[in-house]
């Protein structure tokens, strides 16, 4: 082999002169297509559902809408086993029962407060669940699935206090409670070599708590004219959220450790600006997440974090004859890294 060729550049390292028997008589790139049994899988999904609920006022200031919802969800996978070369069939289904229960209790016109608690699910996608490996090449990793995940159970309970100025305004504060019964996360697997290789996993336990205050307002209090041709056609809003992430490490080693569920950030926030008259429309909006778990490590490579980025996105639309609408959207405006 030319070692040469490794020193050009790379607009010129894969010209096909490069290529296989060089006209020196020395030896080229070769390139060719290399596959494995576990590169492709076949796989189908199917939901049945069905629910019943109750909605109903109580003393004529308290709403109560319960129920439940139960689900089939049947997953069928056909692989070939890696090293063996066996064909290998998964059918499984899984059937969940979903209670809610929501009370809302109006405490005067433009005053009330609410409480909810449900139980949800969140599935594994295919591609975590079959055992498929694939290189993502911008990141320069494996990734796999696993056909042994289970789906994630969750119990949701929060209570809110919320307060109505006027039409399309609201003022509100709320705390809030999730317990995570096997969530998925991606793991960085130890003792490998050459490019990482991450994998799917269930988690036992987890959970997550915190608070949140939202705010959405009409700028019209801002003048003493009714019907304001500037303030009275704009809306300001906010929310922010504060959460804290527990995950149960108590069966693994390195317990010692807390830390957050992976893709869970600490803080929230988020707020925008929006005008509206007529048949034309003008929104801003701006996002901030906190620091977040992006890969999860192990014993010999720690986590793998991913810091924040200010976002701001920005439309315009305009409506004619009620007919047609033309929109400009501009996504990421600040495009940080």
């Amino acid at each position: 082999f030319n070692s040469n060729l490794l020193l050009l550049p790379e607009d010129q390292i894969f010209a096909a002169e490069n290529l296989g028997l060089m006209a020196d008589g020395q030896g080229g790139f070769k390139l060719e297509e290399g596959t494995n049994v576990d590169d492709s899988y076949d796989a189908s999904s199917l939901l049945n559902a069905t629910y019943a609920m109750i909605d109903a006022r109580v003393f004529s200031k308290l709403r109560v809408v319960t129920g439940v919802r139960a689900e089939s969800y049947q997953q069928k996978f056909h692989y070939v086993e890696f090293g063996s070369n066996l064909d290998k069939y998964l059918d499984t289904t899984v059937i969940d029962l979903l209670p809610s229960l929501n009370l809302t209790y109006k405490i005067t016109e433009r005053f009330q407060w609410r409480a909810s608690a449900a139980r949800t699910v969140s599935r594994p996608e295919f591609r975590e669940l079959a055992p498929f490996v694939f290189y993502n090449f911008l990141n320069d990793n494996l990734v796999s699935g696993s056909p042994e995940l289970k789906r994630a159970s969750i119990n949701n309970y929060d209570t809110r206090l919320e307060y109505f100025p006027g039409k399309g305004q609201v003022i509100s504060v709320s705390g809030f409670y999730k317990d995570f019964t096997d969530p998925i996360e991606l793991i960085n697997r130890t003792g490998t070599s050459g490019a990482p290789e991450l994998y799917y996993t269930n988690i036992p336990k987890v959970t997550n708590y915190g608070v949140e205050a939202e705010w959405r307002m009409q700028l019209g209090f801002l003048s003493k004219q009714e019907n304001h041709p500037l303030w009275s056609n704009i809306t300001l809003y906010a929310n922010a959220s504060i959460i804290r992430s527990k995950v149960d490490l108590s069966n693994t080693i390195g317990s010692g450790i807390a830390r957050p569920l992976q893709g869970q950030s600490p803080y929230i926030a988020n707020a925008g600006l929006y005008y509206a008259k007529n048949d034309f429309s003008i929104s801003c909006s701006y996002n901030i997440v906190g620091q977040r778990i992006y890969i999860v490590g192990n014993i010999q490579e720690p986590n793998v974090w991913e810091n924040g980025r200010h976002i701001i996105d920005l439309q315009v639309a305009k409506t004619f004859n009620e007919k047609f609408e033309l929109k400009l959207n501009v996504k990421d405006l600040l495009a940080q890294k």
